[in-house]
C-alpha cells in the first residue's frame, strides 16, 4: 500500500496494492473476514477519470458486460458501482502469477501445459463472445495461472458487440505485440476472430518464451502484425499448426474458439499430463484436465509460484491488518526535500507467521516480459518509438522517430523575438542579459531549443566567438548532435562521441566507452531484421547547453566542459536500472532511468531524478516513480522526463503525461492520459504544453477531428487540462492496401505549425488554430526501398521555416505567398547511393538520413549523414 492508497473502496477494506493502469489502481481487498477465499481484486478508478461522464457510461457497460460472462475460465465479477464517488469493480482474486510473469521467471511452458492453457482460454473467449462482447486486449499479463487452471481477466477495453468503440480517441486499444491486424487497421475492424488471433500470439509466447512478432520500435512490431508475419520457429512442432491457424491474416479463416478448444484439448490428451514436458502423460482425457483445469498441468516451478502466492495471502490474512507503506529511507546528512514516492526498499526478511511484510503479491496488470537481448554478440539497446497508430514499412522513419530532442538548453525560454537576429532580451518582458548570460542559455539540437517548440530565436550574443565559415568531417557517421557557443557534439553510430569547435570546426575531444566486444568488426548501430535497434557502446543523446555537455560513458552520465571535455562530475541510475534520458536546465540535471532487462523481475519500473546542476553526483534532490510494474518491450524507453520548461518537468508515466515541480518533484497538476504523446512541446507565447500523437481510424463517434491524423492537443501547462486541438490529416492508404508513414510535427508557433509528410515528401505549413494547411513545399527525396525525404525537420527562424537537404539550405515563408530562398551549401556532400539493406538488418551508417541543422547566433551548422559538417551564415 502507499500513503495515498484508500483504506476502503466501496464496501471493501483494502489490504494490499496489486498494481495500476491507465484508469486507476487494483487492490487486494476483503468484504469483512480476513480469509483467503473471501478476498477480491478491486479496481478503483482515479478521480480525474471518474469526473468524465462519458467514462462512467463506458465503465457501466464494462461492468454489465463482465457480469454477463459465465465461465470457469473467466475471473467472475463480484460487484461494481459506476455511480459511486470513486467508481469501482470487484472480481474474484486468483492467487497465482500471470502468464507473463511465469514465462519470464521460469521459461516456456511444456507442450501439454500450453495446450491446456489454450483450451481453457479458448473456452473463456467462447463465453465472452456468447455474451455479445469482445475482450480486445488478450495478452500474457491478462491470463492468470491459478491452482484450478487459467483465468482470463481485465475487461478494461472490452466492447459490447454493436456498440461504439470504448475508447473515445481513436487510438489503438491493446498491446502492440499481442494485437491483431484488425487492431492495427482501426477499432471498428476488430471482430471476434481478432481475439482468436491474439490468443494465437499468447500461445506462441507461452510455448517459445518470445513475442511472435519480434521486438523493437512499435511501428516495426505493428507493421509485422498488420501482415501477420509471425515467427513461429521456437514453437514446438505439435503446437505450431494450431497456433498458425489462429494467426491467419484473414479473420474468416481462423478457427472458432470452441473449435480451437477442442483441437487443443485433443493435443493435450496426446501430450504430457504431468507438466514436465517429457510426453509420458496419462491421457485420461477428462474435460477438466483437457480444458486447462487442475494444478498438475503446470510445471513444478509454476506450481511452487502459485503456492508461494497462496502463502503470502494467508500471511496477510493471519496478520489481521493491511500491508502498510514501505518505510522511508533514513535521511542522509545533507538535507533534501522529501521524495514524492519512496524509492528505497528494505532487504526482505525471512517470511514468518508473525510477519506482515509481504512483497511478492502478483499484479493483475503486469506487462508482458522482454526476451533476451540479441544482436551479433554486441551489447544492444532497444530504442522504442512513441505509439504509432498505423505502421509503415520505412526503416528510415523508424530512425527518424528515435527519441525526441537531446535535451539541449534554451536560448531563452519564452522567447518573444521573431526576427532573424532577434532581440537582445530572451523574454518579451524580461530583463536584458549580458553576453555571458546569453551564452549560458545557448543550446540547440534537431528539435530546436529546450522548449521543443521548434522556434529558435537568433541572438548575435550567441554567435561563437571568432566564428568564420568552416567545413570538417567527423571521425564516424553522426547519429544525434547538439551544439552551444563552444562546441558541436555528436553521438556517432559506433557508440562514441566527438566534439568540434563551434567557431572553426577543429576537433576538441572524443569519448569512447565501448568494450572490446563493441570495438569488433560489427561495432555499428543497426536495425535488426525484427526492427529492433542495436547500439554498441553508449547510446545517450548528447545534451549541450551553456558550456556544459552531458554524455554517457560506460552506462553512467558524465557532465563535461563543452570546450575542454573535462569531466565535472558523473551520476548513474538507481540500483537495478539503466539511464534512459537526460535534460539540463538552469538549476538541475534531470535523469530518467528504467529497470534493466536482465534482472530476475525483468525491466522493473522507471524513475526520474533531479540533481543539482553544479553538483558532484551525490544524492538526488528528489526522485519520482514513473512506473512501478515490469515494462513490456513496447514500453521500454517510454517512461521518461520529456521536457523541462518554466520550472516544470513534464514526464511520460504509466498513468499518462504528468507535471512535476522542478525544485521539489511534487505533482503540480492532473494527468493527461488520452493516448500516448509522440512529442511534447512548450509553445513560447501561450505557455501551453503541446502533445502530438497519432490518431487511428475509428470513425465511430461524434468527433470532428476523429479522422486518421497526427493531432496536436493544447494543454494547460500546470493542470494539463485540454484547451484546444488541431491536426494534420494522415496520408491516404497506399496501393498495397497499407497506410503510409505518419505526418511528423516539427514546430508550432503562434503564427504557424510545421510538419513534414514523409509519405508525400512535402513540408506542410498550417494555421496553428485549426490545422488548415496554407502552404506545401516539396522536399528532397531518395529511393531506398521506398522514396523517403532527406530534408531536415523544419524549424522556425523569425518569420520563415528553415530546412536543409544534402545540397541546399532553404527558408520558406510562413505565409501563403512569398518566395522560397535557397542557398547552396559550400562543401555539402550531395545525395549518395546507399547500400541496400540486408536480410540480417540495416547498418545505420548505410542508411540515407536527413541532415541535422543547428541554428545558433545567426549561423547554421549542418551535420550530414556521412560525417561532413559545414557551418555557414543563415540566409538573411
Amino acid at each position: 500500500m502507499r500513503e495515498t492508497s484508500p483504506l476502503r473502496v466501496g464496501p471493501y477494506e483494502t489490504l494490499a496494492r496489486l498494481g495500476s493502469g491507465g484508469m486507476g489502481e487494483v487492490f487486494l481487498a476483503t468484504p469483512g473476514p480476513y480469509e483467503p477465499d473471501a478476498l477480491v481484486a478491486v479496481k478503483a478508478i482515479r478521480a480525474d477519470v471518474a469526473g468524465d461522464a462519458p467514462f462512467r457510461d463506458r465503465f457501466r457497460r464494462e461492468i454489465s458486460v463482465a457480469r454477463s460472462v459465465d465461465s470457469p475460465y473467466v475471473a467472475h465479477v463480484v460487484a461494481g458501482d459506476a455511480d459511486a464517488g470513486q467508481p469501482w469493480l470487484a472480481t474474484e482474486y486468483v492467487a497465482g502469477p500471470n502468464l507473463a510473469e511465469a514465462v519470464r521467471r521460469h521459461g516456456p511452458l511444456p507442450v501439454a501445459s500450453v495446450a491446456a492453457l489454450g483450451a481453457g482460454v479458448a473456452r473463456a473467449l467462447a463465453a465472452v463472445h456468447a455474451a455479445g462482447a469482445l475482450h480486445r486486449d488478450l495478452k500474457p499479463a491478462n491470463v492468470l495461472l491459478g491452482a484450478a487452471g487459467p483465468k482470463l481477466i481485465d475487461f478494461g477495453v472490452a466492447r459490447a458487440l454493436g456498440a461504439t468503440t470504448m475508447t473515445s480517441t481513436g487510438l489503438l486499444v491493446g498491446t502492440p505485440g499481442f494485437m491483431s491486424p484488425e487492431h492495427v487497421a482501426g477499432g471498428r475492424h476488430v471482430v471476434a476472430a481478432s481475439d482468436v488471433f491474439c490468443l494465437g500470439s499468447v500461445l506462441a509466447y507461452a510455448a517459445s518464451g518470445a513475442d511472435p512478432f519480434g521486438d523493437g520500435p512499435v511501428a516495426a512490431v505493428l507493421y509485422r502484425v498488420a501482415r501477420a508475419e509471425a515467427e513461429l520457429g521456437g514453437v514446438p512442432e505439435p503446437l505450431r499448426d494450431v497456433v498458425a491457424s489462429c494467426l491467419r491474416p484473414d479473420p474468416a479463416q481462423r478457427p472458432e474458439p470452441a473449435e480451437l478448444a477442442a483441437l487443443l484439448a485433443a493435443l493435450r490428451d496426446g501430450g504430457d499430463g504431468d507438466g514436465d514436458g517429457d510426453g509420458d502423460g496419462d491421457g485420461d482425457g477428462d474435460d477438466q484436465a483437457a480444458d486447462g483445469g487442475g494444478g498438475s498441468l503446470w510445471p513444478a516451478a509454476v506450481l511452487a509460484a502459485i503456492a508461494e502466492v497462496r502463502r503470502d495471502v494467508e500471511q496477510v490474512c493471519a496478520s489481521g491488518r493491511p500491508l502498510l507503506p514501505l518505510p522511508a529511507r533514513p535521511a542522509a546528512a545533507p538535507a533534501h526535500p522529501p521524495t514524492q514516492v519512496p524509492t528505497w526498499t528494505p532487504a526482505p526478511a525471512a517470511a514468518s507467521a508473525q510477519s506482515s511484510e509481504v512483497h511478492g503479491l502478483p499484479t493483475m496488470s503486469s506487462a508482458p516480459p522482454p526476451s533476451a537481448r540479441r544482436g551479433l554478440g554486441r551489447r544492444g539497446a532497444v530504442a522504442v518509438i512513441a505509439a504509432v497508430a498505423v505502421a509503415g514499412a520505412a526503416v528510415g522513419a523508424l530512425l527518424a522517430l528515435r527519441g525526441g530532442g537531446s535535451g539541449a538548453g534554451a536560448d531563452g525560454e519564452g522567447a518573444g523575438s521573431a526576427g532573424a537576429t532577434g532581440s537582445r532580451t530572451p523574454g518579451a518582458d524580461g530583463p536584458s542579459l549580458s553576453r555571458a548570460q546569453f551564452a549560458a542559455r545557448a543550446g540547440v539540437d534537431a528539435s530546436g531549443t529546450a522548449d521543443r517548440s521548434g522556434l529558435v530565436p537568433q541572438y548575435e550574443e550567441q554567435r561563437p566567438k571568432g566564428w568564420q565559415p568552416w567545413r570538417a568531417t567527423f571521425g564516424h557517421t553522426p547519429l544525434k548532435c547538439a551544439a552551444d557557443t563552444e562546441a558541436v557534439v555528436c553521438l556517432l553510430t559506433n557508440g562514441t562521441y566527438e566534439a568540434r569547435d563551434a567557431a572553426d570546426g577543429h576537433r576538441l575531444w572524443t569519448s569512447d566507452g565501448r568494450s572490446a566486444e563493441d570495438r569488433g568488426t560489427n561495432g555499428e548501430a543497426y536495425l535488426g531484421p525484427t526492427g529492433a535497434f542495436f547500439m554498441p557502446g553508449d547510446d545517450q543523446d548528447p545534451v549541450v547547453r551553456g558550456g556544459m555537455t552531458v554524455i554517457a560513458y560506460k552506462g553512467r552520465l558524465q557532465v563535461r566542459e563543452s570546450r575542454s571535455g573535462d569531466v565535472r562530475w558523473t551520476v548513474g541510475a538507481p540500483a537495478g536500472k539503466k539511464v534512459t534520458g537526460a535534460l539540463l536546465t538552469d538549476d538541475h540535471l534531470i535523469v530518467s532511468s528504467e529497470g534493466k532487462p536482465g534482472g530476475p523481475d525483468g525491466p522493473l519500473g522507471a524513475t526520474v531524478q533531479a540533481f543539482p546542476r553544479e553538483g558532484r553526483g551525490g544524492d538526488p534532490v528528489w526522485t519520482y516513480d514513473l512506473a512501478t510494474e515490469t515494462l513490456a518491450k513496447a514500453e521500454q524507453g517510454s517512461y521518461t522526463a520529456a521536457l523541462a520548461h518554466d520550472g516544470v518537468v513534464y514526464a511520460d508515466s504509466e498513468d499518462g503525461v504528468i507535471a512535476l515541480d522542478e525544485k521539489k518533484g511534487d505533482r503540480v497538476g492532473g494527468v493527461y492520459d488520452d493516448g500516448q504523446c509522440r512529442t511534447l512541446m512548450a509553445e513560447p507565447a501561450s505557455g501551453q504544453l503541446l502533445c502530438s500523437q497519432v490518431i487511428g481510424d475509428t470513425g465511430e463517434f461524434d468527433d470532428p477531428t476523429a479522422d486518421p491524423q497526427t493531432r496536436v492537443t493544447r494543454l494547460d501547462p500546470r493542470t494539463l487540462a485540454v484547451e484546444g486541438k488541431f491536426g494534420f490529416k494522415a496520408p491516404p492508404i497506399g496501393s498495397d492496401g497499407h497506410p503510409g508513414l505518419d505526418v511528423v510535427v516539427s514546430a508550432v508557433t503562434p503564427d504557424a505549425a510545421l510538419a513534414y509528410d514523409t509519405t508525400g515528401g512535402r513540408l506542410l505549413v498550417a494555421d496553428p488554430k485549426n490545422g488548415r494547411v496554407t502552404r506545401e513545399e516539396r522536399l528532397s527525396v531518395v529511393d531506398y526501398v521506398i522514396e523517403r525525404p532527406v530534408s531536415s525537420g523544419a524549424l522556425v527562424i523569425g518569420d520563415r521555416a528553415l530546412t536543409a537537404d544534402n545540397t541546399t539550405l532553404r527558408t520558406v515563408p510562413l505565409t501563403k505567398s512569398g518566395e522560397v530562398r535557397g542557398v547552396k551549401v559550400p562543401g555539402a556532400p550531395g545525395n549518395r547511393r546507399p547500400e541496400p539493406p540486408q536480410d540480417t538488418g540495416t547498418v545505420l551508417a548505410d542508411l540515407p538520413k536527413p541532415p541535422t541543422v543547428l541554428p545558433l547566433g545567426g549561423i547554421a551548422t549542418i551535420v550530414y549523414d556521412q560525417g561532413t559538417v559545414v557551418s555557414v551564415e543563415l540566409p538573411s
